[in-house]
């Protein structure tokens, strides 16, 4: 019917290690290919980069060292080509401050820790509704 299009990339950017390799491993049995930093930064850079093309969505820790969630965030909306781009925080903060600022630039979502596939799913589903997903918590 159609041609066969790449695979759809989602970014991580998460600086805890556990938490980064959890997210990556439920992110790719659910299909889809995973570009992972430990940084706000870093994630930024790859996103600049011509080949990192066919992202469809963004998770990001909001605490992070070099540059933060809600600094990504801001970038990504600030971008003409990515401003679109659906973007969710994972966070345990509760603080008022962050949620407002979020909000503000517009965030798709939050996913709090910890981070479960339950969780995960039930984000993606929200925004990508008419896509299916495998129930592998079966």
């Amino acid at each position: 019917m159609s041609e066969p299009t790449p695979k759809e990339r989602i970014l991580v950017a998460e600086d805890s290690a556990p938490n980064r390799k959890i997210l990556c491993h439920l992110l790719e049995k659910l299909g889809y290919e995973v570009l992972s930093y430990d940084n706000g930064s870093l994630a930024w850079n790859a996103l600049c980069e011509e080949e990192n093309q066919n992202v469809v969505a963004i998770i990001s820790d909001i605490m992070m060292p070099e540059m933060s969630g809600i600094d990504l965030l801001k970038n990504v909306r600030g971008d003409e080509k990515l401003k679109d781009l659906p973007f969710v925080l994972v966070t345990a903060v509760q603080e008022k401050e962050y949620i407002i600022e979020a909000k503000a630039q517009k965030v798709n979502g939050y996913i709090l820790k910890p981070v479960t596939f339950q969780r995960v799913t039930s984000k993606l589903q929200e925004l990508f509704p008419n896509k299916k997903f495998p129930n592998l918590a079966a």
